[in-house]
């Protein structure tokens, strides 16, 4: 056996920490479990290599870990790598490779678990973008500011950065993240008049300014995005539908390209209440479409194209802070004379580089309902449909000097009267997506034969739940009032089944 023990892994490591510990007839995952818990350590490995393996009991009164570890793990192929308050246990064909290198080749993956708040109160910080600093690999916060990410043991020397608008940025050496969920508290970012560049006191002469150089901050080679996507549709506020998928996607350049993108579904899963579907009478668009189409730089809207401008009042309405960079926020919405429908919101700025990082927006209810048919994609005349909300958000990341979208979502809540029925039902649907991983070099682009659709329903597919689906794939952690909508969900489905089998 060899532990490495120079530099970063050096003989003073916690392989040499002296512990206690008593384990009774546990597998050795379960092994791992508890001493990882008592000694605030982490393990990473490959789940497999402990197949099959017999359950065991050790007793242990101030042994070195290394010791115990090997007790536990007696199988000599299979060695231990130490950074920080983490071990790695690998094939122990992976070795030191000369006296001041060291390598990790052999991937393990691990699940780092959090929430995300603000630092003077309990407030969850929803949609907080997760990611490791300076490579593709994130994921943002759920509506309570819950997130999951899972990294590899390739991330070990990495840092993880939580960015959220308004907020100084947090990081933590991914190798001091222990086995415990983080907590993680965001400081508000007061921002400094002197610290910012004054470009115009217009916020339309700003907004042309970053559509100009859209070429310089954005992306200008296709890309391959992999991305976990969800939606839900609710009926009288109960989850009628949740599915969730993880897409592959050729995204077109920025650049004079407005082909929409291709898509490929990785895998996919969906949970439903059966004793809701038979009522409904309509489908509502969105969905992966939906999603690909917030890209605002890519796909404009009206508010951001030259010939509707002047349909719009801009106003410069603060300066906050992104990313520990200064953002203008330019609020938007249709001139008071303007009767056709249009959205309002906010787009912000960053000062320095013009770059969109974030835009929110939606239409004004009482315009809604002239344009109730661009959200509906399928209904019948006996079925009066009322919008009552549409919006939306969409923002960007930074990576190696260009910004990737990095998360869309669409809310759309409607009241539904069928004419045979007295009262009036509430639907509503979201969907969003979030861009886990960025390939830049290795960019493929999908034939068509592979791709779906993207106006396809997905909440009309054919699919199955599977609780233990993700494996080592980077996900939007659901929202309490989701677990336990799918919890009522399965048991429904249960009862469903056991009265089928029952009459047979």
């Amino acid at each position: 056996m060899s532990t490495i023990s120079n530099g970063l892994f050096s003989q003073e490591n916690i392989l040499n920490n002296q512990i206690s510990i008593h384990l009774s007839n546990l597998t050795i995952e379960s092994a791992l479990d508890s001493i990882a818990l008592k000694e605030n350590i982490h393990f990473t490995y490959q789940s497999e290599i402990f197949y099959d393996k017999k359950k065991m009991s050790i007793i242990a009164e101030n042994e070195k870990l290394l010791v115990i570890l090997r007790r536990l793990i007696p199988d000599t192929t299979l060695d231990f790598q130490a950074l920080n308050r983490h071990v790695i246990i690998v094939p122990a064909i992976y070795k030191k490779t000369s006296k001041n290198e060291n390598i990790i080749p052999y991937l393990s993956y691990r699940k780092v678990n959090g929430n995300i708040s603000d630092y003077h109160g309990n407030n969850g910080l929803s949609y907080a973008s997760v990611g490791i600093k300076g490579k593709h690999v994130g994921t943002i916060s759920n509506q309570d500011g819950d997130f999951s990410i899972t990294l590899s043991s390739n991330n070990i020397k990495d840092t993880l950065v939580v960015s959220f608008i308004g907020y100084k940025n947090y990081k933590i050496p991914v190798s001091e993240i222990s086995n415990k969920p983080l907590t993680i508290k965001l400081k508000e970012d007061m921002v400094s008049l002197q610290e910012v560049i004054i470009r115009s006191n217009d916020p339309l002469l700003l907004l042309k300014a970053a559509i100009r150089k859209f070429p310089i901050n954005y992306p200008q080679k296709p890309t391959n995005i992999t991305s976990f996507y969800r939606e839900s549709v609710l009926k009288n506020n109960k989850y009628m539908i949740y599915l969730e998928s993880v897409l592959d996607i050729y995204k077109n350049a920025y650049k004079g390209n407005t082909n929409l993108d291709r898509v490929k579904i990785f895998k996919s899963r969906k949970i439903y209440d059966i004793s809701r579907l038979d009522t409904i009478s309509f489908r509502l668009k969105g969905g992966i479409q939906g999603c690909l189409m917030l890209d605002i730089v890519k796909y404009r809207p009206e508010f951001m194209k030259e010939e509707f401008m002047h349909l719009y009042q801009y106003h410069l309405d603060d300066i906050t802070t992104y990313n520990n960079k200064s953002v203008y926020i330019i609020g938007f919405q249709p001139k008071p004379e303007v009767v056709i429908p249009l959205m309002k919101g906010r787009i912000f700025l960053e000062t320095n580089s013009l770059a969109i990082v974030q835009a929110e927006f939606g239409y004004e209810q009482n315009k809604l309902n002239a344009i109730k048919n661009r959200f509906i994609a399928k209904g019948n005349a006996k079925t009066k449909v009322k919008p009552l909300l549409v919006n939306y958000v969409v923002n960007y990341r930074k990576i190696d000097g260009k910004y990737y979208l990095n998360h869309t979502l669409g809310n759309l809540k409607f009241k539904v009267k069928n004419k045979k029925r007295l009262f009036s039902k509430s639907f509503s649907t979201s969907f969003e997506m979030a861009t886990t991983d960025i390939d830049t070099l290795n960019v493929r682009k999908f034939k068509f034969r592979e791709t779906i659709t993207p106006s396809t329903i997905l909440s009309t597919e054919d699919l199955i739940y599977d609780a233990t689906f993700w494996g080592d794939q980077n996900f939007i952690k659901p929202e309490d009032n989701i677990q336990q909508a799918i919890k009522r969900i399965s048991n429904s489905m249960q009862q469903v089944a056991l009265g089928k089998m029952e009459d047979e």
